[in-house]
């Protein structure tokens, strides 16, 4: 670290808001300090436009200023404009796996940004510190957390395109955080990527990256970069450069320590191949293959897992998708015999299975223990259903109603109840108390807080659901009967609601379920949504997620308080992120 290029200890910024408590690193492109917000007493980190080669200190020590400014001051510009860009690119980005930016100003001739201070290490730091490879569980807890904030920054349209173990720091609880945007294309209005060449990091980009063939960019090359970073975490070697490798290389490049489990092996594998198409072209292909393990539990059966295709460097040949075959019945017998199951256009085979009953393509529900406490997340179809309504009970914001796809998802088969909130939590803030009653006087922070433990202690990725993904459910997916409620036009049948409940909450899961066998999704206590509250769109919409910020976090569901109207399925509630509610605030789990 250059010290002599860097702010000195105690400087003042802002007109005395920021004091700069201690410098951390310098860069070819930046410095970066640990400053304190004197006002709210808050450590933050800064970030400081600072180009090695070309700038210096002024006789002040805090002054950038130019080496020869006939011929630099063009490219510092340039450079300082991009350095801009990556600021306002990461303060667009709400999620909890990617560093936030508060501010961003000029000042001593240069631009400055502040975000969140990252009390931890980087996993390259880690690796280097303890000289070991990390366990899988935990590498599957990684993979998931950069892929929720890999499905923030691609909805945004931008590319991280630097994704490498020393650019996801680890804090002392096991949250990562995504870092240095510095590389990171947005797409332009006109859906073509800015010519500007795009910095790499060997071994980590791929080919596409490398060649500067910007017009291939795309997630795939994120995840290209995410399953090299894998390979480091689980092996502790560098990645393998996968495209100059001739076929044998390439299958003894890929070795793993004996524990990997097959599944972690090929998602890798995948993710590193050379041809992008070939690779997961989106988040949402890696989760759907991460789904696609075979629970160990009493309610998954026999279930079809794709194995993605294996790395080859072979002159363009296909390898076809690795099906175990699930025998459900005489009809699926003969497709499988005559080779009748329909096919992509490049010839990989479609594949459906019958699990439980005749939805003939089901996830398989999962159950799942923590620290003695069983819960069930039940398996949803994914779909298209009109979201709102339009009758004459109907408030303003659950209009119009319009058009929303869904992807498939697991959901809570019931809401979190007091005692699995107590068996990861430690504690229970609840006001009616009852193990098997729902958890309330929660927060939407607070929730916040309960999964990311839960997600630690499971090494899944479990979330609160979009609102488009509670109302589908709610309905009853795609075996809807088009009920008022949650599984019946009778409220009675299926929720404790104001006029029988006492004005209190009560045991999950004893009134009727809906159509997909979920608990309670009327009534008893609302339910905490992932979404920035906002109004409707009619326009035609798949996965929504809402708004990147607001002030209210939307709830679902009516409550125990609630009359039978403000229980319709369709109806939307929303409230500040830290409101507790009285006694009727809960959530219901997503996977």
């Amino acid at each position: 670290m250059n010290t002599n290029a860097m702010l000195p200890v105690g400087t003042l910024l802002q007109g005395g808001k920021y004091r700069v408590e201690r410098q951390l690193a310098s860069g070819g492109f930046g410095n970066t300090y640990v400053v304190v917000n004197i006002k709210f007493d808050d450590r933050l980190a800064l970030k400081e436009f600072f180009m090695a080669d070309i700038n210096e200190r002024g006789d002040d020590g805090t002054t950038v200023i130019t080496y020869n400014p006939k011929v630099n001051a063009d490219t510092f510009t340039q450079q300082l404009r991009k350095f801009e860009k990556e600021a306002q690119r990461l303060y667009k980005l709400r999620n909890e796996h990617i560093v936030r930016v508060h501010d961003l100003f000029d000042e001593n001739g240069t631009s400055y940004y502040v975000m969140d201070f990252i009390d931890g290490e980087s996993l390259s730091e880690r690796i280097k510190r303890t000289g070991q490879p990390l366990g899988e569980q935990e590498v599957r807890s990684i993979l998931n957390q950069v892929l929720n904030a890999l499905e923030t920054v691609h909805a945004q349209g931008i590319y991280h395109l630097d994704i490498k173990p020393a650019n996801i720091m680890q804090q002392a609880d096991g949250t990562v955080k995504l870092i240095d945007f510095g590389a990171s294309k947005q797409l332009e209005a006109d859906s073509r990527l800015t010519t500007a060449p795009v910095a790499y990091t060997n071994h980590y980009a791929p080919i596409e990256q490398r060649n500067q063939d910007l017009q291939r960019i795309g997630p795939w090359t994120d995840l290209y970069a995410l399953g090299a970073t894998l390979y480091n975490l689980l092996k502790m070697q560098r990645p393998p450069m996968v495209d100059v490798l001739d076929e044998d290389e390439l299958n003894a490049a890929f070795t793993f320590p004996s524990g990997v489990s097959e599944q972690m092996q090929q998602i890798v594998r995948w993710m590193m191949t050379p041809q992008r198409k070939r690779r997961p072209q989106s988040v949402a292909e890696v989760r759907q293959f991460l789904c696609s393990v075979v629970e160990d539990d009493d309610e998954a059966t026999i279930i079809a897992k794709p194995q993605k295709p294996s790395v080859s460097a072979s002159s363009g040949k296909r390898h076809s998708w690795l099906i175990p075959l699930v025998v459900v019945g005489a009809a699926l017998i003969g497709y499988l015999i005559f080779g009748l199951l329909p096919r992509h256009n490049d010839g990989e085979a479609i594949m459906t299975v019958v699990i439980g009953d005749a939805d003939t393509s089901a996830i398989p529900d999962s159950t799942i223990t923590v620290n003695g406490v069983t819960f069930v997340m039940k398996g949803v179809q994914g779909g298209t259903f009109q979201m709102g309504s339009d009758d004459s009970e109907a408030d303003g914001d659950e209009k119009p109603v319009h058009q929303v796809t869904v992807s498939s998802f697991r959901i809570g088969q019931t809401e979190v109840t007091q005692e699995l909130w107590q068996a990861v939590m430690g504690t229970n803030p609840s006001s009616f108390k009852g193990a098997k009653r729902p958890v309330e006087q929660v927060g939407w922070n607070d929730c916040q807080d309960f999964i990311r433990e839960l997600n630690r202690l499971t090494g899944r990725h479990f979330r609160l659901p979009t609102e488009a993904e509670w109302e589908y459910a709610a309905r009853g997916g795609n075996r809807s009967s088009g009920s008022k409620y949650a599984g019946s036009s009778s409220i009675d049948a299926v929720a404790w609601y104001r006029d029988n409940s006492g004005n209190q909450t009560h045991e999950v899961g004893t009134k009727q379920p809906n159509e997909l066998g979920l608990y309670d999704m009327t009534g008893n206590v609302s339910e905490w949504c992932s979404d920035w509250f906002c109004e409707y769109s009619s326009s035609s919409q798949t996965n929504p997620t809402g708004p990147s910020s607001g002030s209210n976090r939307v709830s679902r569901g009516g409550s125990c308080y609630f009359n039978a109207q403000i229980c319709r399925v369709s109806v939307r509630g929303y409230w500040a992120p830290d409101h507790r509610g009285g006694g009727n605030l809960g959530l219901r789990l997503a996977l």
